[in-house]
């Protein structure tokens, strides 16, 4: 092999190289600035028992607030800090959250096809506002799980009180929320660390070639002088 050849290699070689280093550390991971998704439900009016009545004064608004932290990447967990919010109808004397899990589904007909989901107890942060009493709530997918063809769901359990002096309780209510979810981005790491071993594997070559050829090259002869 010529040493042109081998300066070409050993370029591409270092290319490679480089560039899988810079794709396996995270280089094409997009900014890490974090996205609050937001869904807004109704629990009716149950004053009266299951059968939902139509006072607007007793029911209640409950708004859902999850806060991811990082990109969502292929094959890892993905955290949400999660914030519920609820507003009385003048008709209700409290609201009581108590647990709260968080699904996350892709989109199948007739029924749901969900992908992974977490359980968390609620507690009360201030007046009509819940956070997770676990921290945070935490999905953790397949490693084939890809893309954005993905919502996030959730189901309640609550207890209202009403000021006519009924109480109505729901476990695992589902208020029919849908949030597009965050977008699941390829692992690119395994790409990274292949472009990596074959590099080094290529330096590693030329470096060897360039040796042997070198071991291989007649010592000139040195010349006698003259008498």
């Amino acid at each position: 092999m010529r040493d042109r050849n081998r300066f070409i290699l050993a370029g591409l070689a270092a290319f490679v190289l480089a560039l899988g280093a810079f794709v396996s550390l995270s280089g094409l991971r997009p900014d890490t600035r974090p996205v609050v998704l937001i869904g807004e439900a109704v629990f009716p009016d149950h004053s009266a028992g299951h059968s939902a009545g139509l006072n607007a004064a007793n029911a209640v608004g409950i708004r859902f607030s999850f806060a991811t932290r990082d990109p969502w990447i292929q094959g890892e967990r993905d955290d949400f800090i999660v914030n519920v919010d609820a507003t009385p109808g003048s008709g209700v004397a409290s609201v009581n959250l108590t647990t709260l899990i968080l699904y996350l589904e892709r989109p199948a007909m007739p029924r749901r096809d969900i992908v992974n989901s977490d359980l968390v107890l609620l507690e009360s942060r201030g007046a009509n506002r819940w956070i997770s009493m676990d921290g945070l709530v935490v999905i953790y997918p397949n490693s084939d799980v890809s893309g954005s063809n993905f919502f996030l769901a959730v189901a309640l359990s609550l207890n209202v009180d009403y000021t006519n002096g009924q109480s109505y309780g729901w476990g695992g209510w589902d208020p029919g929320v849908r949030i597009i979810s965050p977008n699941i981005l390829p692992d690119y790491t395994p790409i990274g660390l292949m472009m990596v071993a074959g590099g080094s594997a290529g330096l590693i070559f030329v470096a060897a070639t360039w040796k042997f050829a070198r071991s291989n090259v007649p010592a000139t002869p040195k010349s006698d002088g003259a008498n």
